[in-house]
């Protein structure tokens, strides 16, 4: 029986403090920031404030359960959607 990932591939679950990280990288500047820009906005429509480190050529995420105390539905779902803004940079 194949079970699956309670979160979207190629993210890590934290235990402390709860919490799903991923580092995208992308070709160059103009990439990374058209991927920012598009994480700014899914932002705004959510309400979820992922922490967010970047350099030049690639952006780390990490997001929270909105209610702190664990990786909700909310954070898994910011994820796969922060997977295809990704995904749409990529292309």
């Amino acid at each position: 029986m194949t079970t699956e990932p309670r979160w979207p591939e190629g993210w890590t679950e934290v235990e402390r403090p709860p919490s799903l990280y991923r580092r995208f990288e992308f070709a160059d500047y103009s990439e990374t920031r058209a991927f920012l820009n598009r994480l700014a906005s899914l932002s705004k429509e959510t309400g979820l404030d992922p922490d967010l480190s970047f350099t030049r050529t690639h952006v780390t995420v990490t997001v929270y359960g909105a209610d702190g105390a664990t990786v909700d539905a909310e954070a898994r779902e910011f994820a796969a959607r922060a997977e295809a803004i990704a995904t749409l940079e990529a292309a």
